[in-house]
């Protein structure tokens, strides 16, 4: 049997119908059989693992359901790219879906391409309002050509998510290990950073995203109560960072500086959001580490809007600066 051309790794935990919402999109006829689907049953107590071993029973030689212990929206992600055999890997979570005439495109696209990274457009589906939004188009990037990445990223240094991106399977396999926890999109998109050399742009609407769920990790109640959790994961991508700046093109560097002090100015914003009694200290404490132990990317930082009231107003804009912030967020 002839290797797939797209393995999909679905996290699914207590998902219910939504997990039909998803696996529907990927039984479509015109490209069924060239992609793999790897459902991730992260220890689900509902019917998710029955509903989803349905359609692995209908398409054996495309979806497989993988059942393991809870252990996290990371742990989803790396039973995926440990099973992925496919020549390309992406992620999709289990309350999502694909648009399905542009994944037919792709699918056909990524047959005739050699590259290490693909990048295409989405757009979210608010579940509240039960409406699209506008869909999340990359700019300025040259369409259906490889490129060169490093010169890209220079030159436009594009805010991508990971439901913008596929990744060589392989570069997946020997570099990528996130966190088992949540916040771990920023790990998946910034470990393989240094060893993407060839990327092409599809302008395919390809990953309709499900926002305004309850619980979701990025409601404001979330940031709120897991900020802990994102420290975490900015202290692994600091790490990550002061390990790798040094060994990377000057072009890539600052692609990574910036990528990882937006996830800084993002922890900056939940603890804004959390407000707490320790709030204005905390603020402090993050700034000056950065500052002491990584001053390339504090250089970074101090060029955002945000960083420069808190740092030029000597902390004393952090507490208007938090209740604008809350203020807004009750309108999301």
């Amino acid at each position: 049997m002839s290797q797939k051309i797209l393995s999909i790794s679905v996290a699914a935990y207590n998902l219910g119908e939504m997990i039909d919402d998803n696996l529907k999109s990927f039984c479509d006829k015109r490209f069924i059989d060239d992609i793999e689907v790897l459902v991730i049953n992260d220890g689900s107590t509902d019917d998710t693992a029955e509903r989803a071993q349905k359609y692995a029973k209908k398409y054996p030689k495309s979806i497989k359901v993988i059942t393991q212990k809870n252990a996290g929206p990371g742990a989803t992600v790396n039973t995926g790219i440990k099973n992925a055999t496919g020549k390309y890997f992406r992620t999709v979570d289990g309350d999502d879906w694909v648009n399905n005439d542009d994944m037919a495109t792709l699918v056909k696209n990524l047959k005739e391409v050699d590259v290490d990274v693909v990048f295409t457009n989405y757009t979210p589906y608010h579940q509240g309002q039960k409406a699209y939004k506008d869909t999340v188009a990359i700019k300025n990037m040259p369409v259906g050509e490889v490129f060169d990445f490093a010169d890209y990223v220079y030159e436009y240094n594009p805010p991508l998510r990971m439901h913008h991106t596929i990744f060589r399977t392989e570069i997946m396999k020997k570099h990528v290990k996130v966190d088992n926890g949540f916040y771990t999109d920023a790990e998946y998109m910034f470990y393989p950073t240094p060893y993407l050399k060839t990327a092409v742009f599809f302008d395919l609407n390809i990953y309709q995203y499900r926002v305004g769920l309850p619980g979701q990790s990025t409601s404001p109640e979330k940031l709120r109560t897991n900020l802990s959790r994102h420290r975490h994961i900015l202290d692994r991508l600091l790490s990550f960072y002061n390990k790798e700046i040094k060994k990377l093109s000057p072009n890539v560097a600052n692609y990574l500086s910036l990528q990882v002090s937006g996830f800084v100015i993002n922890h900056l914003d939940n603890q804004l959001l959390a407000h707490n009694k320790t709030m204005v200290e905390d603020v402090k404490a993050l700034y000056k580490e950065i500052e002491e132990k990584y001053p390339i990317l504090y250089e970074t930082l101090k060029k955002d809007r945000k960083s420069r009231l808190v740092l030029k107003s000597n902390y004393l804009l952090v507490k208007p600066l938090s209740f604008y912030l809350r203020e807004r967020y009750k309108h999301i």
